[in-house]
């Protein structure tokens, strides 16, 4: 298997991507290709959307984005396929206010799939984006990094994720955020959309919570049967029977301690980073082969998964711009995963399914209905 060597990687800046803090040239905007895809639907044109990611993995498959796009007939009669491939400069200055509510004909929502997810599901994420669209909101769906069109051969989608270290995750979740992002300006700049909205799942909430942190033309998220807390995610849930990444293998420390009782002490320091990065309101986080730039971040980010988990970056966005759905009997996401990530985000309005954690909510009638009046601002 064809492993990613980070330390080999050129610098990056957390979660950006332009000429000047990352290995993006002057010509990544410009590699995109999009085909139109046979239309059953009259109203709904789909197209399949290809471009390369700004970050790079070194696995070539996995580093060429692939996305479904779901446009509705008023965008695609006069701008489909109208590619002008210019390059586009947006700010990263962590708010969400500036929603434009004046016109819901030039919207689009931007879906995150799960965990490991598979071909199998596509057609319940395909069918929830047309149910979207039936509220004349366009849709696209993009496969997260290792997953579906971006899986290696001989590998299972997303499988490359379970022996994945904290760096290994952090480097993920970066790419899964720059990827949303190049997606965003690519929508942008070829079909001048009003409101972009995000929505994730599972893994995919997570991914959309520090997306949305970081980028303020993402308008309104929606996030479904998701929290933070790596902790919590990783021991308190079945996710303690897949994962199986190590981030200690190498610290004589822990060389007499469980992965178990290593996390619990590892995330005892995270109160105390999480305070010291609110307090700073960090703006650019530098990674090299040395770790963190930033010698005071450095000495309280205990492991690099303080920096991909969404509680993090949660208070960076406005609660008013957020939907949180959640399943009372989630058995990835506990209670406590849940209200942590809520209270982070400023309390926003949550619905509670007497469910459990499955892809079957997409087509709950009371779940559409809830997220639509919430797209729609009523």
């Amino acid at each position: 298997m064809q492993k990613m060597k980070p330390e080999k990687i050129k610098p990056i800046y957390l979660y950006q991507y332009d000429s000047e803090t990352s290995t993006c040239n002057s010509t990544c905007n410009r590699d995109y290709n999009l085909i139109e895809s046979e239309n059953i639907d009259d109203s709904i044109r789909e197209y399949t959307l290809t471009y390369d990611s700004p970050y790079s993995t070194g696995v070539k498959i996995n580093d060429r984005v692939h996305a479904r796009l779901f446009l509705t007939k008023n965008i695609t009669g006069s701008n489909a396929g109208n590619l002008d491939n210019k390059n586009n400069d947006y700010n990263n200055n962590y708010n969400n206010d500036n929603f434009d509510n004046k016109s819901k004909n030039n919207d689009i929502l931007i879906l995150i799939h799960g965990f490991l997810t598979s071909d199998v599901k596509l057609k319940r994420y395909y069918s929830f984006i047309k149910k979207i669209n039936s509220n004349n909101i366009s849709g696209a769906f993009l496969n997260l990094p290792f997953h579906l069109n971006r899986t290696p051969a001989g590998e299972k989608s997303g499988h490359r994720l379970i022996d994945f270290n904290d760096l290994d995750t952090l480097l993920f979740f970066h790419q899964s955020v720059v990827d949303i992002k190049k997606l965003v300006d690519i929508l942008k700049q070829n079909w001048k959309f009003n409101n972009i909205y995000i929505c994730g799942i599972s893994l995919g909430c997570m991914v959309s919570v520090i997306a949305m942190a970081n980028d303020n033309r993402i308008n309104k998220g929606v996030f479904l049967i998701g929290g933070g807390n790596w902790e919590e995610v990783h021991w308190k849930g079945i996710s303690r029977l897949t994962l199986k990444g190590n981030c200690i293998y190498k610290d004589k420390k822990y060389k007499n301690k469980t992965r178990r009782q290593a996390c619990r002490e590892i995330y005892a320091c995270f109160p105390e980073f999480l305070k010291k990065f609110k307090e700073t309101k960090y703006k650019k986080i530098k990674i090299d082969s040395e770790g963190l730039s930033d010698p005071d971040l450095k000495e309280v980010t205990a492991r690099m998964c303080f920096l991909c988990d969404p509680i993090t970056f949660a208070n960076k966005i406005n609660p008013q711009n957020v939907l949180m759905i959640n399943a009372k009997y989630d058995f990835f996401f506990n209670k406590k995963s849940v209200n942590h990530l809520w209270e982070e985000l400023g309390r926003p309005e949550i619905y509670w399914l007497n469910n459990f954690h499955t892809t079957g909510i997409l087509a709950d009638k009371k779940v559409l209905a809830k997220i639509n009046d919430f797209l729609s601002g009523s």
